[in-house]
């Protein structure tokens, strides 16, 4: 359970990690259809890939957080 909930805040950092300066799109995603490959740097660095996320977990929960007392 506790390496469950380290993927989880590891995969929310790294999904707020790969925000900045992506473009974003504008058409919704149609209901069923599987998320595009990416990899994305955590905060030390350290490489993630979706692909390889998914080998040892059937679903992953992407979550979005503003920059926190950033002034942004």
């Amino acid at each position: 359970m506790r390496q469950t909930r380290l993927l989880f805040i590891a995969i929310m950092f790294l999904a707020l990690a790969g925000c900045t300066g992506v473009e974003v799109k504008t058409t919704p995603p149609v209901t069923g259809q599987a998320a595009i490959d990416f990899t994305l740097p955590d905060q030390g660095g350290k490489l993630w890939k979706l692909s390889d996320v998914l080998k040892d977990y059937n679903a992953v929960v992407l979550a979005f957080y503003p920059k926190d007392d950033t002034g942004v």
